[in-house]
């Protein structure tokens, strides 16, 4: 199971899941100070989340779950391939999300919002390895396919 390159991408994917959930997403600026907005639910007095931010935490463990799982169902070749698409579908949504859902309520004591880029390079480097995976998985099956043939 860890020995297949596909298994190393899916682990790339996890980590980048759990990066996420600690790499603040957007910075925050209050009249006194700058507070990051993590993929984790904030317990910050001056902050509401929205429904966006809670969308993208539900998205992200559920990627980081999915990426889990993918890695077990290798006996199921052609599963892993239709869950890693979906897996890439939910890395797209994230990022769309990051970048396209205010994470916080406005307010007046909220000045800006700005959205770290980095969380967006560490989405497109999990759709990398997604992608990664899914290539490497179709090389396993048309492997066993041509030993099939030879017996």
């Amino acid at each position: 199971m860890i020995q297949r390159k596909q298994t190393l991408f899916l682990l790339q994917c996890i980590i980048c899941g759990i990066v996420m959930m600690y790499i603040p997403c957007q910075q925050i600026t209050l009249a006194d100070k700058t507070l990051g907005l993590c993929l984790v639910p904030s317990d910050v007095a001056e902050i509401a989340s929205t429904l966006g931010h809670f969308g993208a935490i539900a998205l992200n463990l559920g990627a980081v779950l999915l990426s889990f799982l993918i890695i077990f169902l290798f006996k199921k070749r052609e599963m892993q391939i239709k869950l890693s698409y979906a897996l890439m579908a939910f890395w797209m949504i994230i990022i769309a999300m990051v970048y396209l859902c205010p994470f916080v309520i406005k307010t007046d004591k909220i000045q800006a919002v700005a959205i770290n880029h980095f969380v967006v390079l560490i989405g497109i480097i999990a759709i990398a390895a997604a992608w990664f995976a899914i290539k490497f998985i179709k090389k396993d099956i048309d492997l066993l396919k041509s030993a099939d043939r030879i017996r």
